[in-house]
């Protein structure tokens, strides 16, 4: 395989513009939100200068330049330089995920590949073979009766594409569930049940006349002059 013949490219999976592709298409690319760098993505977990690539023998080299939020592959926080392998997933921060992807050219195909797909497909046993006139056919026990339609079986969905299904911030697009609404309605509930019941055990004081037998308010009462109107 002629790794020369070979492209990569960058596809954004969660970001600014979803499904947009960059080329990798020299041997140093830098990506920031800083319009100097050769890949500009202007979201707030993006540093300026966020991370390198770099090109070697096969493929890309990743390297953090010093971000405030960090790079992730694959989930895991990245530290130094690292190969990167196809279909890596690249985080900036917790908002941007990128896929690495990598491109085959036209002559990277191997030969024997090629000769494969030039040979003749071999014919189902139960498809009949092709009449020819004058020759009678031989009995086969898988050739289905003429006008007789082969019975239907569903087709199997198709498989997602290997790696587009995985996302390692997906867990970190979750909000932690909040209990301050809850805490704000036990409080409220608590103060209504509280006045409530502070109204109606003034009412019964009152209408039994205890003012005077609770020993908690009886001096209040007398300094205020109450004793000598209701008490006696």
């Amino acid at each position: 395989m002629q790794q020369g013949t070979d492209s990569f490219r960058l596809v954004v999976r969660r970001g600014p513009s979803p499904n947009q592709t960059y080329d990798l298409n020299k041997d140093i690319v830098t990506i920031g939100r800083d319009i100097t760098n050769d890949i500009t993505i202007n979201d707030p977990e993006v540093s300026r200068h966020h991370l390198r690539f770099t090109r070697g023998m096969g493929g890309f080299t990743i390297e953090d330049l010093g971000s405030t939020n960090g790079t992730f592959i694959n989930g895991q926080r990245l530290t130094g330089a690292k190969p990167l392998q196809n279909g890596d997933m690249i985080g900036l921060g917790e908002t941007v995920t990128l896929n690495y992807e990598m491109v085959r050219g036209a002559a990277s195909a191997r030969p024997d590949l090629m000769a494969t797909a030039a040979s003749p497909v071999p014919r189902d046993p139960g498809q009949p073979a092709p009449a020819v006139p004058g020759v009678q056919q031989p009995y086969s026990p898988y050739a289905q009766p003429q006008g007789q339609q082969p019975a239907y079986s569903p087709a199997s969905p198709p498989a997602a594409p290997a790696g587009y299904e995985y996302d390692p911030y997906a867990v970190r697009e979750e909000e932690p569930r909040s209990n301050t609404r809850w805490i704000i309605i036990g409080c409220a509930a608590l103060t209504f049940f509280c006045c409530c019941g502070t109204i109606a055990g003034v009412l019964v004081i009152d209408t039994l006349n205890l003012w005077c037998r609770i020993p908690v308010l009886y001096p209040i009462l007398n300094t205020l002059g109450f004793y000598a109107a209701n008490c006696q």
